[in-house]
């Protein structure tokens, strides 16, 4: 049987988690890696935001999770991809505890000019931020997370 744990309530719709107790601890099961791992409180934040994204168009095929970028070893949280497979939105997912920040916001970018997806969100599962990111390299607040792109 499960342990209970208090998980904070976030700002994204809650939604029937499946988790699991094992002998390596707790852990949630992720759509996109289609595989139980470890349930911290990152991982709380990363598998709502993905379900949110997920309920409001963005299909969880053109999803990847926890990808190394490059050479460099940077590994990124969450990035869709567009029809043609150009990188539209990255997703820097933090703990709760982690104050969504100047510092933050600047490692999310770092990540982005390599992937240059035009959409940035950011966010610790109880406040979020997501920028449209210009070509010149300007980050531009926007209101909403961006309608996923459909291609006819």
């Amino acid at each position: 049987m499960p342990e209970l744990v208090a998980l904070p309530t976030l700002i994204f719709p809650s939604y029937a988690a499946k988790i699991n107790n094992s002998h390596d601890g707790l852990q949630i099961f992720d759509d996109v890696r289609r595989a139980y791992v470890t349930l911290t409180p990152e991982e709380w934040v990363r598998q709502h935001c993905i379900h949110w994204l997920a309920g409001l168009g963005y299909p969880l095929g053109r999803c990847s999770v926890e990808r190394r970028i490059d050479k460099t070893g940077m590994r990124y949280d969450v990035l869709w991809v567009d029809a043609q497979l150009r990188p539209f939105m990255l997703v820097e997912c933090k703990a709760p505890s982690i104050k969504v920040s100047y510092d933050t916001l600047r490692q999310t970018a770092w990540y982005n000019i390599t992937l240059k997806a035009p959409y940035i969100l950011l966010t610790n599962g109880l406040h979020a931020f997501c920028a449209l990111v210009e070509t010149d390299g300007r980050v531009d607040p926007v209101p909403d997370v961006p309608t996923y792109p459909v291609t006819k």
